[in-house]
């Protein structure tokens, strides 16, 4: 029993670059098992560090042949970024690849899941509605849903020109990165990935969640929404992360 904690350095041929992914492994995986993996992403102002640092993780996911892979992408909303890097394409498609290639990760879309918080949230939804075939369960805590009250709270802190190069410079380029519209169009689609949404009540993002929620239900996506007392920390993540796993193998939950 227990778990392996892996830091990698790999080549990404969407970013041109190296980059850095935290795994943890069962440390005991069997011959010829394939092994279920969450990839789990890290918010705003963070790195692949983050959830190893801040959260117990690695003690959550112990007892459940499950690895995690924890990407980094910097301020890059897992954007293929207007004026910048390919995140999307990287975490989306490359990254997949290059687990599967080096670790005894299942390649069934059943066994694979993607989770993140804040800018993370956002990242897993933005996978999970364009990939829908890769992913059957998808995670969003406090996520930013509405890119919207990102843009503005980015012009108010002065950061204007960084959002711009991330999602573009008007309604029309927003328009590719928004959730509304991903999941508009994914509604439309057979086998929709299973959605778990989290969010703290005196959290900024709250109404945003809120309306988010709402509206994946009435288009009639298969959704688990939670909320409680919390604001936008590591205290209500934490907590939210392990309820979030047990989501994903507790069939009474879906």
């Amino acid at each position: 029993m227990g778990t392996a904690l892996i830091q990698c350095e790999i080549y990404s041929k969407a970013l041109m670059m190296q980059t850095s992914v935290s795994v943890i492994m069962p440390q005991d995986v069997k011959r010829n098992e394939k092994i279920k993996t969450l990839y789990l992403l890290h918010g705003y102002h963070g790195n692949h560090k983050d959830w190893i640092r801040y959260s117990s993780i690695e003690r959550y996911v112990e007892d459940r042949r499950m690895a995690v892979i924890m990407p980094e992408v910097n301020n890059g909303y897992y954007a293929n970024m207007e004026n910048g890097l390919d995140y999307f394409t990287y975490v989306a498609d490359e990254l997949p690849h290059i687990m599967e290639s080096m670790f005894p990760l299942s390649k069934k879309r059943e066994d694979r899941y993607i989770a993140g918080l804040s800018m993370g949230g956002y990242g897993a939804f933005k996978i999970a509605a364009k990939r829908p075939q890769k992913f059957s369960k998808a995670i969003s805590l406090s996520g930013s849903v509405n890119i919207i009250t990102i843009r503005d709270i980015s012009r108010k802190e002065d950061h204007k020109d960084y959002f711009s190069a991330v999602f573009g410079h008007d309604e029309t380029s927003y328009k590719k990165h928004d959730l509304y519209h991903l999941f508009s169009k994914l509604v439309k689609l057979k086998n929709h990935p299973q959605f778990y949404m989290a969010c703290g009540t005196e959290d900024f993002l709250y109404q945003d969640n809120e309306d988010f929620y709402n509206f994946l239900a009435e288009q009639g996506f298969d959704v688990y929404y939670e909320t409680s007392s919390g604001a936008h920390t590591w205290a209500f993540w934490d907590d939210y992360i392990e309820k979030a796993i047990s989501w994903l193998f507790d069939s009474t939950l879906i």
